[in-house]
């Protein structure tokens, strides 16, 4: 087999060849590559497993096959470059959490309850039958900032301003062209705008009953304020699509815990009553605005340039459910 594999050392599970170098091991005893990949293990789970307890692990995971068969992708959300996916089969009330055909495949009992969060402020929850949907004070937070942005916009100004007028005393410096050297333009510091936003990140937090997974946690990067032309208007589009298809992905998972259960708005100036929504539902919509809403907020992204045409496209087509 060559350089990487080594005969002398066959696989304690299936008895193959394991590698010669960089073999994963449990308790100091290299596996094969092909055990390997059948790995789906939370954090530091192959670190604290025996052989014997490997050997378990191999007897569930082919006992799994049959939902890893039946499992047909209906719905993902990503959690951006290397953060990961979370896929769900919404016909067969399944879910995976890695996009990898060998990952373990989890039943809708397997979901005991989610939490969304914006730091460490609740926005979406599994409640008793219900998705409980929280005010956030995002919005205002941003809105606050407007005058703040509004100062840094005339710094900014004053500062291009002053630049201009120095660039065109070296112009006419230079068109004298009678050896008097320009005027020295002093050093002056772009303004660049630096504030604290309202929240740095959401995080998707899964409580699970599984033989092998207890829990599990994505993390999202919330919105920012452009150093160089902040707005709070482009802030809020992004927060709010960012929040759009977190309420998906929340409805996705209420959907396996309670199929068809409403909703509760808790805070906010008044509580709204439960919405019964079904969790197949094309977009995730707000009581009070419908899909053509939601495009136009989509196609604002699209001219700022927030997002792309294609991802316009496919969420156009998603609102409208064609």
């Amino acid at each position: 087999m060559g350089l990487f594999s080594n005969h002398k050392k066959l696989c304690p599970i299936c008895g193959g060849p394991t590698p010669r170098l960089l073999a994963t091991k449990v308790e100091d005893t290299p596996i094969c590559k092909e055990c390997d990949r059948k790995l789906d293990l939370p954090d530091g789970g192959l670190s604290r497993m025996t052989l014997d307890g490997l050997r378990k692990y191999m007897a569930f995971y082919e006992g799994n096959q049959a939902l890893r068969d039946r499992f047909t992708e209906t719905y993902r959300f990503s959690f951006g470059f290397l953060g990961g996916s979370m896929l769900v089969d919404t016909t067969h009330r399944l879910f995976r959490l890695r996009d990898d055909a060998n990952a373990l495949v989890m039943e809708a009992a397997n979901l005991k309850s989610f939490r969304i969060l914006e730091d460490n402020a609740p926005l979406f929850e599994s409640g008793a039958g219900v998705l409980r949907c929280h005010a956030s004070s995002v919005p205002q937070k941003i809105r606050a900032m407007a005058p703040q942005i509004e100062r840094f916009a005339m710094e900014k100004r004053e500062y291009e301003r002053l630049e201009e007028m120095e660039r065109m005393m070296e112009r006419r410096a230079r068109e004298r062209n009678d050896g008097t050297p320009p005027p020295h333009r002093p050093y002056r510091p772009r303004p660049s705008f630096s504030a604290p936003m309202p929240f740095s990140q959401f995080r998707v937090e899964l409580t699970l009953t599984h033989p092998y997974w207890g829990s599990m946690s994505w993390k999202l990067d919330g919105p920012s304020l452009d150093s160089d032309y902040p707005s709070a208007e482009s802030y809020l589009q992004k927060y709010e699509a960012n929040v759009t298809d977190l309420h998906t992905l929340a409805s996705r998972l209420m959907g396996l815990i309670a199929p068809g259960a409403g909703e509760e708005q808790v805070g906010g100036a008044a509580a709204q009553p439960s919405v019964t929504r079904s969790p197949a539902a094309p977009a995730a919509q707000s009581a009070a605005e419908d899909p053509v809403e939601q495009i136009k907020r989509y196609k604002a992204l699209l001219d700022s340039g927030a997002i792309t045409e294609e991802e316009f496209a496919a969420k156009k087509r998603q609102l409208l459910g064609i």
